[in-house]
């Protein structure tokens, strides 16, 4: 009875990420079938595509430069997607990097991002990278406890220098745990008594991240009515207001979405569809950045203090539909019952697919009926490696190349060599394409353990 009113899937549109099908039946984007990159890179194997990358930044600054408006500044989320040679074009066209780690920091600086395009999050911050960051005067350290306000003012002090500095606060809608002050503590109002009485801090910002996905208007409207109503308390509480509301992340790729838990149910159990999002109702970074620094704008006129300056560290929705992983069938098992397609990728560079809808197409034959629903899973020897529960393709066999679409978020920072080398990153710009990241290699894997004694 369910499974009977369960609708087809109906698969968005080609174009959409610019693909075609080639005029010898294969999918093919900027006169390139994705077959051949296969043959000449290997397989797995990930795919920019640069035209996504700069038409998603400049409708994301786009708003920067409104006239009459609120401040408002975009900063890439680096754990998103930490890949170089993608953060450098985003970079070049003026976003700023958001880091959450040393490293992330180190690398921030060895692609050239000045100081004060460099934001510092993260609940786990060095002594030595909080010294190197107020020494190189960046833009925020936001602050994730009273006990980093305090090692953040010590960092400080010892380079002799004067850290600018947020509050993480955590709202009860949003991600708590080891995150963030709690709004509903005393927390927030030690810090800032604790940060103005520094002499080595200067309290600028409030950072908030919402965790649970911005996906429309209203979602951004509600969250933001949240914080600002946050931020009236705290200023009666404190007489102090930020002159930077950071508002963190979560806008969401447009074709990507949470599977909701009966779809998902009945798709591994009764090899049901499942189902797209709605791209078309999905907020966009520039429309989300010109609503949310409208509405600060607007609340600050109505209490009469000057707008802070609007902060958005997206991550998605910058990169998330700007890159495809390409996959091969390596073996069919048939055996009556649910057809098992083995693929060279699997939950160690796909492990998103787990829990989020990612489109799926045949790169060899595109426009082949989806004859047969099989259950598509990794390499690796555990039952948990399965990439799709159900989907259903033309006729696979040995060779046959997939397309998982959306791949720029979180596939390449949660991929492991577990069992199998990392494999290569290409950006494609119209025909050209060039290696961003070479495949690992057994040599790489086993590279950093010590020698075998001797003697």
């Amino acid at each position: 009875w369910a499974v009977a009113r369960q609708p087809a899937r109906s698969d968005l549109a080609l174009d959409r990420w610019d693909l075609v099908v080639s005029p010898a039946g294969r999918l093919a984007r900027g006169g390139v079938e994705l077959t051949d990159l296969v043959t000449r890179f290997g397989s797995p194997l990930h795919v920019v595509w640069a035209a996504a990358l700069d038409r998603n930044v400049a409708e994301a600054m786009a708003p920067l430069g409104d006239v009459g408006t609120t401040a408002s500044d975009i900063f890439i989320s680096y754990k998103t997607n930490p890949v170089p040679g993608v953060l450098r074009r985003l970079h070049a066209h003026g976003i700023g990097a958001e880091v959450i780690s040393p490293y992330e920091l180190w690398l921030a600086r060895r692609l050239g991002v000045p100081a004060d395009r460099i934001i510092y999050n993260g609940p786990a911050k060095s002594a030595a990278s909080l010294r190197d960051a107020v020494a190189a005067g960046v833009r925020l350290i936001n602050a994730n406890s009273l006990g980093d306000v305090d090692a953040i003012g010590a960092a400080a002090a010892q380079v002799r220098g004067v850290a600018s500095l947020g509050l993480r606060i955590s709202l009860p809608s949003m991600w708590g745990g080891q995150f963030g002050l709690a709004a509903t503590s005393s927390a927030p109002v030690q810090a800032v008594h604790a940060a103005r009485a520094h002499g080595s801090l200067d309290l600028r910002a409030l950072h908030f991240h919402r965790g649970f996905a911005i996906r429309t208007a209203a979602d951004m409207t509600g969250y933001v009515a949240e914080v600002l109503a946050f931020c009236d308390d705290l200023r009666r509480r404190t007489g102090w207001h930020p002159s930077v509301l950071d508002l963190g992340g979560s806008l969401t790729t447009p074709t990507v979405g949470a599977v909701p838990a009966r779809q998902h149910r009945l798709n591994r159990a009764f090899a049901t569809d499942l189902l797209p999002p709605d791209p078309d109702g999905c907020l966009t970074v520039g429309a989300a950045s010109r609503l949310a620094a409208d509405l600060v704008g607007r609340h600050a006129r109505a209490v009469g203090l000057d707008a802070p300056t609007v902060v958005l560290e997206p991550g998605r929705a910058l990169t998330g539909d700007t890159q495809l992983l390409l996959t091969t069938v390596q073996d069919v098992k048939d055996d009556g019952a649910l057809r098992h397609a083995v693929l060279d990728a699997g939950m160690n560079v796909a492990e998103p697919t787990s829990s989020e809808y990612h489109q799926l197409f045949s790169a060899t034959a595109p426009h082949a009926p989806a004859a047969h629903s099989y259950r598509l899973v990794g390499p690796i020897c555990t039952p948990a490696d399965v990439v799709y529960n159900n989907w259903r393709l033309p006729p696979l066999a040995p060779g046959h190349v997939l397309a998982i679409m959306d791949t720029g978020a979180y596939f390449v920072p949660f991929s492991t060599a577990f069992s199998f080398p990392r494999p290569a990153i290409v950006l494609q710009t119209g025909a050209g394409v060039q290696v961003l990241r070479r495949a690992e290699t057994f040599e790489d894997l086993a590279g950093l353990d010590a020698p075998e004694p001797t003697g």
